[in-house]
């Protein structure tokens, strides 16, 4: 981060940069001619000092950063596994066998591209997403031959041992099987047992920390008051979520911990990493740490509760949206103060995040923190898209040797909530005070912004995040603009342009803005991108018109 001591203003010109008495000094004085000259240089360079000056003045400074930007920053770089759990992981890895760790792996990774490619209806882009979006929109019927394209091309003559796969324009075809090429997949899950711990141990658990880690901080950063002292971990899986709340919160808070997963050797990997981590390191670990296989029922005493509940790529693992429902509703039963969701970035795992989100919603005295700006409904219902984020992490060795990666760096996208008990914060107006000189705010740059003005607490900056909207897809960064698609207050999935002649801060900044930051800025224009606009027009009640009606009212509007 550059401090604000860093600003930027218009270059002065060449001729204010030096001295006037060491320019002019050298020119002739000797004759009336030579002096008019003088005369003239000397009137031209307060010409040039004024303008300088007054475009100084109208432009004002541009700050390289400020704090509501910084405050809303989600990209956090790349993430690392801490080094005690890198040795811990390495030592247990170790002494398996490569291969068999290798063929576990592409079964996990099998197991996790069949429920991947699972699409909701009318999700991603195509023909036959297009249609789909239209019959639930509209109510158009859908025509029988209108996705059937294989009738209409002709089958080109087979040499033995070829086929023809046809592809339909918006339909994702089942991807073939790593552990059996040529093989179809089909949906399913897997049993963890010893061999695919140590798989997804190895391969996947840096990218989940990474995920984690970001929300977490993101956590921190929004409500800076917060500090948990009991937390509950639904699908712990090897305690990746314990490592990372580790981090966030080093030195106080976490007293007592509790695991779930189903797998007992995940719980008991959970255990040996743990205990595996040298004592020199355990200044700041947690205490009390326990695992359980099961989730239990919601506790009647409040006392009981957790002050946070973590629910980390575990809810798209459950069977049906039954059991999704009524684990989500227990986990809100265990939760005293937030709860946190994060699952795949796959259009089916957003889904069920946003399902979720709307449950708990509906039984009231809670509010979402994020990554929506409001209580509302998900935006992206009846839209090719949906509400995901992305995550770089550094792989360690023993990750690059069971993927067979030439890269020591993986993305991990994914989707998440934030929802807390209580109601929604609201934003009191600002007592505004006179801005100081500019000599005082150099001087007090801790207090004082460098145009003078007084900075906002921490307090403050996380009130007005409340209403900050949320940029849902990466800046497209343009010549003398910025486009960004943003997730507003209202509900609502607009497209803001940012130029320099609107204003210098507010495009620089978006120039900055990165995928899942919060942004404070207004912009020169809005627009809505059509398919969002049909999103728009399908969640108010549409009454359904024959053919006589509307050619009746198209009569008369004539």
């Amino acid at each position: 981060q550059v401090p604000d001591t860093i600003w930027l203003k218009p270059p002065a010109p060449a001729s204010l940069t030096t001295s006037k008495t060491d320019r002019l000094s050298r020119l002739p004085q000797d004759t009336e001619d030579d002096m008019q000259v003088l005369r003239s240089l000397e009137s031209l360079d307060e010409c040039v000092r004024d303008l300088y000056e007054e475009s100084v003045r109208v432009s004002g400074t541009i700050i390289r950063g400020t704090d509501e930007v910084r405050f809303g920053r989600k990209y956090i770089g790349m993430v690392n596994l801490p080094l005690p759990v890198v040795a811990a992981i390495d030592r247990y890895v170790t002494p398996l066998s490569k291969r068999t760790l290798r063929h576990d792996y592409l079964r996990i990774a099998d197991s996790l591209r069949s429920t991947g490619q699972l699409t909701p209806r009318g999700k991603g882009k195509g023909r036959a997403a297009a249609q789909q979006r239209r019959q639930d929109i509209y109510g158009e019927e859908e025509e029988e031959d209108a996705l059937d394209l294989s009738s209409s091309r002709r089958t080109p003559k087979l040499l033995p041992g070829e086929r023809v796969e046809v592809i339909t324009s918006g339909v994702r075809p089942a991807p073939d099987s790593l552990v059996n090429p040529g093989t179809p997949l089909k949906p399913h899950t897997l049993e963890y047992g010893r061999g695919e711990t140590a798989a997804y141990l190895a391969a996947c658990t840096p990218g989940t920390f990474g995920a984690i880690y970001n929300i977490l901080a993101e956590l921190s950063q929004r409500i800076p008051d917060f500090t948990p002292r009991k937390v509950l971990d639904f699908g712990s899986g090897p305690g990746t979520a314990l490592w990372a709340i580790q981090e966030v919160w080093p030195t106080q808070g976490v007293e007592k911990y509790q695991g779930i997963d189903v797998s007992e050797d995940m719980l008991l990997c959970a255990e040996s990493i743990i205990a595996d981590i040298p004592a020199s390191e355990e200044g700041h670990r947690v205490r009390d740490i326990k695992f359980s296989r099961y989730l239990p029922p919601s506790p009647s005493d409040p006392k009981e509760r957790h002050d946070l509940v973590v629910s980390a790529f575990a809810l798209s693992e459950l069977p049906s949206d039954t059991m999704r429902k009524t684990t989500v509703e227990t986990l809100w039963g265990h939760t005293a103060d937030t709860l946190v969701l994060v699952d795949r970035g796959t259009p089916d795992s957003a889904r069920m995040i946003s399902e979720a989100r709307d449950q708990i919603l509906a039984l009231g005295e809670c509010f979402t923190v994020a990554p929506l700006p409001n209580d509302l409904p998900d935006p992206t219902v009846f839209t090719p898209a949906w509400i995901h984020f992305s995550q770089r992490t550094q792989r360690p060795g023993f990750t690059m040797l069971t993927k067979h990666s030439k890269s020591n760096v993986g993305d991990l996208r994914y989707s998440y909530t934030i929802l807390r008990r209580g109601s929604r914060p609201t934003l009191s107006p600002l007592v505004s005070e006179e801005a100081v000189s500019l000599s005082v705010a150099e001087a007090n740059p801790e207090k004082y912004l460098p145009t003078g003005e007084l900075r906002k607490t921490t307090q403050r900056l996380a009130l007005e995040a409340y209403h900050w909207p949320r940029i849902i897809l990466p800046p497209m960064k343009r010549k003398g603009h910025v486009v960004i698609d943003v997730s507003t207050v209202k509900g609502k999935v607009e497209r803001w342009t940012f130029t320099k002649t609107h204003s210098k801060q507010a495009y620089r900044d978006a120039r900055k803005a990165s995928w899942g930051d919060l942004f404070p800025h207004t912009p020169k224009s809005v627009a809505v991108r059509p398919h969002f606009a049909a999103a728009e027009q399908a969640k108010e009640p549409q009454v359904k018109k024959n053919r006589k009606t509307r050619r009746s009212e198209a009569g008369l509007s004539e």
